[in-house]
């Protein structure tokens, strides 16, 4: 009863505040009866909207999508106030009811609170520290491998860095080495991909707000549901299963190579102590971790990678001044090795750069509110879906002056710490921060130098003899395209 009447407080007080024209929610731009903003929300060409929006609205524009608050954050201090500063209410994953039907409860990037941070402390444990250093031999042999397919086929690029990125994972994760393009795992783990899509779509937004169909099976195959949710569920649990078994196999023919999966069974088995129902739940823990390691890493690093390629070959004079440095560090003698890491911070700044011109994922990944939340006076609700504005934040001329020139020495020196430290945002905001990040720094540095040290790179031009432009195609990945 005092339940009921809370919230009948609460719905009054919105009412009365809705009624003399103060919203308590943020601003933005008037939704439609029933749908919200759904058909405002732009699909493509959408940063000048965005950025329109932020200069109408302020810090903060307030959207819905069926229902759900969807809230942009548009500026550095919001974005640091809420996702870093509350990281406790900003850290749960938005739109949990299509997955939790599909029974992906243990998919670490949708689970929140304890479960969240045990496996992320896993994830920790292996990638980053002084532990991500053991991935270095892998990660220089990789690279290695990707200049001779560059040598040997130059013009199968997407299909090289495809290769190169998912070996990399795998071989850190699972000790697997991807045998090309049509290899059967990357197939298995791409398939999720084009599952996972349909997590975040309409129809989840739908789900989110309707009855609760786990309850309701019937209605589920009434509505056409139960085959598509049967199918992502089967394509998850077998990209969970099938590779850390596979694993485990080699463990017993005594052919596995040091990696996640392998390093951190034979631990497990170390502990003699546990009973047979602690090892289970420790094995699966650690299938659920190794399971998340090739989505979150493989395509957003093969979008930088080819950034980085256009990028260069559209940047001559970047291009000339990092082979002069990396000629320096190796007398031209030698490929670089992660020992002269420190000797070329332009090559660190080139990456870093990189993924400012580009960012991957221009709203961050969304995150959630745990609870109502209040800020600036405005009520946030609970379950809104929260999302960071980086590109317009990485493309603001206060943080980074000229952000449409490419330039790699803004990152250089005591002047580029302030750059640095607010690119961190990329990797992550609060307790989602990419726990893998020291991993995906090295692989992008090894992978770059070893590519600059080897090879010029220049436009194609077209038949017209023109030089071709570079161009994005928008969306949760943003992607580019070089066309004439």
């Amino acid at each position: 009863m005092d339940r009921a009447l809370f919230a009948l407080g609460g719905a009054w007080i919105v009412y009365l505040l809705s009624r003399k024209g103060e919203s308590p929610f943020p601003p933005g731009p008037r939704p439609l009866p029933l749908v919200g903003n759904m058909f405002q929300i732009p699909q493509k060409d959408e940063w000048p909207i965005y950025e329109a929006w932020a200069k109408k609205y302020g810090p903060i524009t307030y959207l819905t999508m069926l229902g759900t608050p969807l809230i942009v954050l548009n500026s550095l201090k919001a974005i640091r106030d809420l996702m870093e500063e509350r990281s406790g209410v900003y850290s749960n994953r938005p739109l949990m009811a299509m997955k939790e039907l599909c029974d992906l409860d243990w998919v670490i990037t949708y689970i929140s609170g304890e479960e969240h941070r045990i496996r992320r402390t896993a994830v920790r444990r292996y990638f980053s520290g002084p532990a991500s250093v053991k991935h270095r031999y892998h990660q220089q042999q990789e690279s290695r491998i990707l200049v001779a397919n560059l040598l040997k086929d130059p013009d199968d690029l997407e299909g090289h860095i495809k290769q190169h990125t998912s070996s990399s994972i795998l071989l850190g994760t699972y000790g697997y080495r991807v045998s090309g393009a049509n290899d059967p795992m990357v197939h298995e783990m791409d398939e999720s991909f084009k599952q996972a899509e349909k997590l975040n779509g309409p129809l989840a937004f739908l789900i989110e707000k309707g009855p609760n169909l786990k309850n309701w099976p019937t209605l589920v195959s009434i509505l056409g549901l139960k085959g598509m949710l049967d199918e992502i569920k089967r394509v998850f649990t077998a990209c969970r299963v099938d590779p850390f078994m596979r694993t485990k196999q080699k463990i017993d023919d005594g052919t596995a190579v040091p990696c996640f999966v392998s390093t951190t069974l034979d631990e497990i088995a170390s502990e003699v102590s546990l009973s047979p129902a602690e090892v289970k739940e420790k094995e699966e823990v650690l299938m659920d971790c190794a399971s998340v390691m090739y989505g979150a890493a493989t395509d957003s690093t093969s979008c930088t990678l080819r950034c980085f390629f256009a990028l260069m070959s559209l940047h001559p004079i970047v291009l000339k001044r990092a082979q002069g440095d990396i000629d320096r560090v190796t007398e031209g003698e030698r490929l670089p090795t992660f020992d002269d890491w420190e000797r070329l911070p332009y090559i660190d700044a080139i990456v870093l750069e990189v993924l400012r011109y580009n960012v991957v994922t221009p709203l961050g990944m969304p995150h959630s509110t745990a609870r109502d939340d209040v800020y600036n006076g405005k009520i946030i609700p609970k379950g809104s879906m929260i999302c960071a504005n980086l590109w317009l934040i990485f493309h603001d001329p206060d943080i980074f002056p000229e952000p449409n020139t490419f330039k790699p020495e803004r990152f250089l020196g005591d002047e580029g710490a302030r750059a640095r430290e607010i690119l961190n945002m990329v990797w992550g905001l609060g307790r989602r921060s990419c726990p893998g990040r020291q991993f995906a720094e090295a692989a992008l540095f090894i992978t770059v130098s070893s590519v600059i040290a080897c090879f010029n790179m220049t436009p194609k031009p077209s038949p017209t003899g023109e030089v071709p432009k570079l161009e994005f195609y928008d969306g949760f990945i943003r992607r580019v395209l070089i066309s004439s």
